[in-house]
């Protein structure tokens, strides 16, 4: 009884490192398929694919219940920039409280992968 205990514990313990093991071995997969893209990924189709998830996606609890329309977006173009296996894209929002400051920042591998941040 106490052997199949052991047996057990040891296939238990090699299932557990098993998964650790891919799960780093997936993320360096993922990071080197980043840096690869961000190598071709021209700036241009990351601001392509802000400005579309902005105007056909509601992100509420990033700019609230006002839809976000072409005439309230402002890219800054001369402020895109590519660090490390993201594009950065800065852009304004103006609305009838002013202006707000945003960057969003895209996954070179997948341009529909987009965070904001308020700046």
């Amino acid at each position: 009884m106490k052997t199949s205990a052991r047996v057990g514990a040891l296939c238990a313990l090699g299932i557990i490192l098993s998964a650790s093991g891919y799960e780093v071995y997936s993320q360096s997969t993922e990071n080197q398929k980043d840096e690869i893209a961000c190598l071709t990924v021209d700036s241009s189709n990351a601001v392509i694919a802000v400005e579309k998830d902005l105007l056909e996606k509601t992100h509420t609890e990033m700019f609230g219940k006002n839809r976000i329309t072409i005439g309230t977006l402002l890219f800054h173009n001369e402020g895109v920039a590519k660090e490390g296996t993201r594009i950065i894209v800065p852009f304004t929002l103006v609305g009838r409280r002013g202006q707000s400051e945003f960057q969003a920042v895209v996954r070179c591998s997948n341009l529909q992968d987009i965070e904001y941040d308020k700046l």
